[in-house]
């Protein structure tokens, strides 16, 4: 009895197992914004576009605010990008894009973005449907697309 007891700790010691894998991923504080249009300049033939945005200038060149009576959108604050960066995803097409973000997590340098999308199909007009999303600034290796549950896109960060 006391062989297998031993037999059994030095299993457990020598393979750990599943704990010793990398640490799960953390969870990032993340914002979403509405109230803005995509640029017609930006990618227009694309049926979807990903861009990750780190100052206001850049920003600028894909979306625009779009101003509306009675308007009570949720906004990028003004100094935003001093510690923030946006990442984002667009459809475009005879379809409204709705986005339900999951959430954000950060793992081994990969910053993940997790979200679901329903359309709501026309045969008339068409539509450029963004999910603008704000993250802590860092030093990120990847950013990861996943939309409805699969990995659509994947931005590798350059070095700086």
């Amino acid at each position: 009895m006391a062989r297998s007891t031993i037999a059994a700790l030095l299993l457990a010691i020598l393979c750990p197992g599943r704990h010793a894998s990398s640490a799960e991923p953390t969870k990032l504080t993340f914002d979403t914004y509405s109230g803005y249009f995509v640029s017609n300049q930006f990618e227009p033939m694309a049926r979807k576009s990903f861009v990750v945005i780190s100052d206001q200038e850049q920003f600028d060149k894909v979306f625009g605010v779009a101003f509306v009576m009675g308007d009570k959108s949720h906004r990028l604050p003004k100094d935003a990008f001093k510690s923030l960066m946006v990442i984002a995803a667009i459809k475009r097409g005879r379809a409204m894009w709705e986005y339900k973000v999951e959430g954000v997590t950060i793992k081994d340098g990969v910053a993940e973005l997790r979200y679901t999308t329903t359309a709501t199909k026309s045969d008339t007009a068409t539509f450029a449907c963004p999910l603008i999303v704000s993250i802590p600034k860092g030093e990120y290796k990847v950013i990861q697309f996943v939309e409805n549950g699969k990995p659509v896109q994947k931005i590798e960060m350059g070095k700086k």
